[in-house]
């Protein structure tokens, strides 16, 4: 898809009403607050498209919202997505997902034009590029990926989609980017009808093509950002000059916010204790879970913390040394942990990356384990911990390696040292203001 406008910094002078699309959960929705921030401070007019579960939360950080249908949390809850997020074969999870999201796609794709009429520039996340390309093709916007996780085909890894294999073999660079070009194609030939069908229907325009949504992305012929540090995630050698890494995005957390009461005095009593939080990752078995975490907290003689969320550990009965929390910032509360067990979401391993301590990664399904994989590569985390094969025992012995381990922690406070001089907003912001064309 070729955009009918190139260099729109230069068009409109600096200013500009820009309109970010992004569909998923509070991770996918919380560092584009961050940098729809930033573009404001630049002085431009920004919205954010994304879920009515997520409104009063954008709106608090003072960025404009735009409804987008789907409750992605209730859609994850339910019994559908359970067995979503447990699926590990690419293309049944693939239609899964779209058999989930089938009934809402018409009104996703008119309430993305709706929030994108008069946007003089569109930046998508992952499936908000994929939904929004109908609504720049109406508006004649430029629609640019903006996302959080490595969309570009790469020899470097696999497609997101599918895990990275642990160690290099004969012709694994080509698989890793013949699997780009084949979750490409299997994302067309599950969604292409029922998307070309509510085209139709919403604007009378021709069926899109697979090289209308995807052969600028194979070719890198437009711009890409990805909020993503190479601290991280080495960026490939194979990406051209188009594809930028900006660094995180990182919203900060609002000032003069305090913790409760019983978490302060939690943290104050003892040694730091253990995080353990699976974000918005809805468990098949949500108490074999919590029962796991405890067990292993009590095996390796660690204090922890248990995040609840809403849709996360709920523990009944526990015993003094571990505090269940809805909510903290993890800004605030990593720096003051001995480690941190998460599902390996990018976000919140970036956030833990930041903080400097050692990390446990037991991904579920989509890019987690491309994440999980990451940390354990760079030095910051153990050997991932899959959810299929978690147990006490397992959980119990890395969290004692990531706790004891000298080596883990100084390379975690080492790349945290790095993190922390990058301003990925910031970043962001001076590539859109260029225009991303040069």
């Amino acid at each position: 898809m070729q955009s009918t406008r190139v260099g729109w910094a230069l068009r409109y002078n600096g200013c500009m009403r820009i309109v970010i699309v992004t569909i998923g959960t509070r991770g996918d929705v919380q560092p584009y607050v961050a940098l729809a921030q930033g573009l404001m401070r630049a002085g431009h007019a920004v919205a954010i498209c994304t879920h009515p579960t997520f409104r009063d939360f954008v709106a608090a950080h003072g960025v404009e919202f735009a409804p987008l249908a789907g409750d992605i949390r209730a859609l994850l809850a339910s019994d559908a997505g359970r067995r979503l997020l447990a699926q590990h074969n690419p293309l049944a999870a693939i239609r899964q997902l779209q058999a989930i999201a089938a009934p809402l796609l018409c009104q996703v794709m008119a309430d993305i034009i709706a929030a994108t009429a008069g946007a003089d520039l569109i930046l998508g996340s992952t499936l908000g590029y994929l939904n929004a390309v109908t609504a720049a093709q109406v508006h004649a916007a430029p629609l640019v990926l903006a996302g959080l996780q490595p969309f570009t085909p790469t020899a470097a890894f696999p497609s997101p989609l599918l895990a990275p294999p642990r160690r290099p073999w004969p012709g694994v660079r080509l698989y890793n980017r013949l699997t780009h070009h084949a979750s490409f194609r299997a994302l067309q030939l599950v969604s292409a009808q029922l998307a070309n069908r509510c085209r139709r229907t919403l604007t009378g325009r021709a069926p899109l093509r697979y090289t209308d949504v995807f052969g600028d992305l194979i070719a890198q012929r437009r711009p890409v950002i990805y909020g993503v540090s190479e601290h991280l995630l080495p960026r490939p050698t194979d990406y051209g000059d188009q594809i930028k890494f900006t660094g995180f995005w990182f919203l900060e957390r609002a000032p003069g916010w305090q913790p409760p009461p019983v978490l302060a005095e939690f943290l104050a009593a003892g040694a730091p204790p253990v995080y353990i939080g699976f974000g918005s990752m809805s468990d098949r078995e949500p108490a074999q879970a919590a029962q796991i975490a405890i067990a292993a907290l009590q095996r390796s003689g660690r204090r922890g913390i248990l995040a609840t969320g809403w849709q996360g550990l709920h523990a009944g009965e526990l015993p003094p040394n571990l505090l269940p929390i809805d909510d903290a910032p993890h800004d605030w509360l990593f720096p003051q942990m001995a480690a941190v067990v998460h599902h390996g979401g990018v976000g919140t391993a970036a956030a833990a990356l930041r903080a400097g301590v050692p990390q446990i990664a037991i991904p579920f399904s989509a890019d987690q384990p491309l994440w999980a994989e990451q940390l354990y590569r760079r030095g910051v985390g153990t050997r991932p911990l899959p959810r299929r094969r978690l147990d006490a025992p397992r959980l119990a012995a890395a969290i004692t390696e990531a706790v004891r381990d000298p080596a883990l922690r100084a390379r975690a406070r080492c790349v945290a040292a790095a993190v922390r001089q990058e301003d990925g907003v910031g970043n962001a912001v001076s590539l859109v203001n260029s225009g991303l064309d040069r």
